[in-house]
């Protein structure tokens, strides 16, 4: 068994070897794109999330530089560029705005993983069955599921930040309203909405003032009004969005616009809760049968059971 075990973690070194001389190999080889010579995409989106970091503050990677460490290591291991922008989009969904979090993202999958396999192998198995096959079926069994579970997690963050700003939008438009008839420039709106909902309405003032800064960086303000779409995935965020738009490229008072949205964000509101409403009585209809019911007719019964026991008693 010794030598069967010897002879494992022999091929697995030699083949782990020959593995590192072939990426680097492939490294040295490969031919650079040219966004990666002209350096053209890192450059804007980098000079913009440090911008905007800089402006909203000291940020979990000033705090903690451990985690700029892991969040370089993680991004050899994020895939493509079409697979970063998949992971960049849904944590932005999720609140996350600053790229970094994609490489801390998938460094803390892959250490789940490996943390995971190693407390399966050390206490799940006896030191016999480690290396078999119920090992290794384990461990990427446990592999999967690790990843599956942390990107299951911050999908369902991102439903819920994205129900509570469908929510509070109404309120946002309302102030948004008061303050263009005020006089106020769009960027000027936006500041101040997200200064006085930082407390009532976090998520939304986030967005707001995240926009906020990008219409400052920008050049184009309808790229960041874009961007707010994208980053939030709501359907009253996109429709307020595509009015603004439309209002700005047609000549649109702003007044006028932000009434038209607030109006039928309300609307879209109330139609929403009345849906909830007229759902209520199939839904209660499951724990009516399931926790009133029984009870009920345990105690209607009662006293009949208790006849009958006394009858077949006597």
């Amino acid at each position: 068994m010794n030598e069967q075990a010897f002879m494992l973690i022999g091929v697995g070194l030699i083949c782990l070897a020959i593995g590192i001389l072939l990426l680097g190999l492939h490294w040295r080889t490969r031919q650079i794109s040219l966004a990666e010579r002209l350096n053209v995409i890192h450059h804007e989106t980098s000079a913009l999330d440090d911008a905007i970091a800089r402006n909203q503050g000291e940020s979990w990677f000033e705090r903690y530089p451990l985690l700029v460490q892991f969040s370089s290591m993680g991004n050899h291991l994020s895939g493509t560029q079409t697979d970063r922008m998949k992971t960049h989009r849904l944590l932005a969904m999720a609140g996350f705005h600053d790229r970094r979090y994609i490489g801390l993202f998938t460094f803390g999958k892959y250490a789940l993983g490996v943390l995971s396999v190693a407390l399966f192998l050390t206490f799940g198995l006896d030191s016999g069955h480690r290396l078999s096959m119920s090992g290794l079926a384990g461990s990427l069994m446990l592999m999967f599921l690790s990843g599956f579970v942390i990107e299951m997690w911050l999908k369902i963050r991102a439903s819920h930040r994205g129900q509570r700003l469908s929510d509070n939008l109404p309120d946002a438009l309302d102030l948004m309203v008061i303050c263009a008839e005020a006089g106020l420039p769009l960027a000027r709106i936006l500041q101040v909405v997200s200064k006085e909902l930082a407390f009532s309405a976090p998520e939304v003032a986030q967005e707001l003032g995240y926009t906020q800064m990008e219409m400052q960086i920008l050049s184009d303000r309808r790229r960041a009004l874009l961007n707010l779409a994208e980053r939030c995935g709501v359907d009253n965020i996109s429709a307020m969005v595509a009015t603004l738009v439309q209002a700005e490229r047609y000549g649109t008072p702003l007044s006028q616009a932000l009434k038209t949205i607030s109006e039928e964000s309300r609307k879209a509101l109330v139609l929403e809760l009345e849906e909830k409403t007229g759902k209520l009585p199939a839904q209660l209809s499951v724990p009516l049968m399931t926790l009133i019911l029984p009870p009920v007719i345990a105690m209607m019964g009662a006293p009949a059971m208790v006849r009958i026991v006394r009858i077949l008693a006597n």
